[in-house]
């Protein structure tokens, strides 16, 4: 593969791939996705990152050379691996965040990992992570963050439910309780829910209850509404 190296990165690609088409606009974006990042966590590499984009999820698994085709996933402490072509294009915020929180504390809750990322992310499939949980409460859909902090659970429900919950509720975490408060729980010893206990002083079941009490506040747009059971049925998840 070639190589480009930027003040933070080690881009590999292909030769004549979209990803060397687009790749001033690749590099531009993870840059400032990078610089982000670094300053909500107060950390930063003191090495460079290596972002391997492959044309396929095929060539993901072949590159690494050990797992199961994918579009992506970041390896600590510094490879990410993901697909860049016309149709599929991973790259932005989520990856790195692991990355870079790595440094912060080995968190292995994947709970507590995805919900910071989808936080940087903001949006599943280009819509607000707030806008699904409003849709997954009004349609008695929605997944209690409690279930959602044991490991068996996350992994056992669809990604389309459990990422954008957990985004959300990381999200209300940090703008509630701020930043140090969220980064002293990020690096508690213990379960998830006892993090909480020990960081915010109330149990998982009281911080949902809180968490869905505020998501509540807002209206729901009919629209976006709309788009999101497209999506579902698209998906064949509805």
């Amino acid at each position: 593969m070639k190589q480009y190296e930027s003040e933070h990165y080690l881009f590999h690609y292909n030769e004549h791939s979209t990803a060397e088409r687009d790749l001033s606009l690749i590099v531009q974006t993870q840059e400032a996705c990078f610089r982000y990042i670094c300053d909500v966590l107060r950390v930063e590499p003191d090495y460079k990152l290596n972002y391997f984009l492959c044309e396929t999820p095929e060539e993901v698994a072949r590159v690494y050379g050990d797992c199961e085709p994918c579009n992506g996933f970041a390896y600590a402490p510094d490879k990410i691996y993901a697909v860049y072509n016309d149709k599929t294009r991973c790259i932005g915020f989520h990856e790195d965040a692991h990355l870079v929180s790595w440094l912060i504390a080995h968190n292995e809750s994947p709970a507590v990992k995805e919900g910071l990322a989808m936080y940087f992310d903001r949006k599943w499939w280009n819509i607000p992570n707030q806008e699904w949980v409003a849709h997954y409460l009004k349609t008695d859909r929605y997944k209690p963050v409690p279930g959602l902090l044991d490991e068996d659970c996350f992994y056992s429900t669809d990604c389309t439910l459990s990422y954008p919950v957990v985004g959300a509720f990381t999200e209300w975490l940090i703008s509630s309780f701020g930043i140090d408060r969220y980064l002293a729980f990020y690096r508690a010893e213990g379960t998830p829910a006892e993090a909480l206990l020990s960081v915010y002083g109330k149990t998982p079941e009281e911080m949902d209850s809180a968490f869905t009490g505020y998501i509540r506040l807002f209206g729901t747009d009919p629209v976006v509404e709309s788009r999101i059971r497209d999506l579902l049925q698209e998906a064949e998840i509805l």
